[in-house]
């Protein structure tokens, strides 16, 4: 089912945080297989660039493999069948097995279409000690692991001033049985999940390629403390469907454009709208008059 982030989730100085089912935390769906077999690609070209831990993490990782090894066939049984260290996935026809004692979260990350993330209480805050990050939305995992939660975020504009309490707040407040959710979204000039940023975004000032060329991103957040380890667990599912398949849903792109149209300069220059603009919110206004 598809899911738009911007109609929940108008502010980026927002936490948008809600209630999540543990029944819907994690969401597979029919590119289940192809977007296994591309983060499996990614961690043999890309390396640490795509999984990355640290030490501290490793009571964490196996916690999380186990959580999924149980989790999965509980919930999608068609999907996934236990086997030993590792689960058989039905889509790609294949078992994921995973090491306890070796990083078990990166073969486990395999299994699901979400990037998985873990932080950990330290002296300092939370930290990032550990992630398979296969779709990031313009962030570099080597710029972000083993760093607090302040130096991370401290590219969201305003964050310092309007966001760092309240979320420093929450991950030393988060319960085991109170598991959360939120969205996140942009619009990109890339159909590619893969991206770090490296390369800057081609600007679009043609109107009539908008549609084509430009794509809606948007991210599923989900954060859950785990009983074990005391971790946080942070998974990030992306979808990205071109603006043109919106063309017959006009309250959708109003909605779009009125969460642009809120954005601060500050905001659209965060998201890299700047790029598509004014060709963007000009081809939104003729879909709609």
């Amino acid at each position: 089912m598809s899911y738009y982030a911007f109609r929940d989730h108008k502010q980026l100085l927002s936490m948008g945080l809600a209630r999540l089912d543990l029944a819907d935390w994690l969401q597979p769906d029919k590119k289940l297989a192809e977007q296994s077999t591309l983060k499996k690609a990614l961690w043999q070209h890309q390396g640490e660039q795509v999984f990355k831990a640290l030490p501290e993490s490793a009571a964490a990782q196996r916690e999380v493999a186990d959580l999924l090894a149980h989790h999965l066939p509980a919930h999608f049984p068609e999907l996934y069948t236990p086997a030993d260290q590792g689960l058989w996935c039905a889509p790609m026809q294949t078992t994921h097995h995973w090491d306890r004692h070796d990083n078990p979260l990166l073969q486990a990350s395999w299994c699901v279409q979400e990037d998985l993330c873990l932080l950990q209480a330290f002296a300092d805050g939370y930290r990032l000690t550990a992630a398979s990050l296969c779709a990031p939305s313009y962030w570099r995992l080597l710029d972000k692991i083993g760093k607090p939660l302040d130096l991370i975020h401290a590219p969201v504009p305003g964050y310092s001033d309007q966001l760092s309490a309240r979320i420093n707040r929450f991950f030393s407040h988060i319960k085991v049985e109170h598991p959360v959710w939120r969205g996140n979204w942009s619009v990109v000039s890339s159909d590619q999940l893969y991206q770090p940023g490296i390369e800057p975004s081609p600007p679009i000032k043609e109107v009539e390629q908008i549609g084509e060329r430009c794509f809606l991103r948007c991210e599923r957040q989900t954060l859950r403390r785990l009983p074990e380890s005391s971790a946080v667990l942070f998974t990030i599912k992306v979808t990205l469907e071109p603006l043109s398949d919106f063309c017959q849903s006009p309250e959708i792109l109003r909605d779009l454009k009125a969460a642009i149209d809120g954005l601060s300069k500050e905001e659209r220059l965060y998201k890299s709208l700047h790029l598509l603009e004014p060709a963007l919110s000009q081809w939104l206004q003729h879909q709609l008059d």
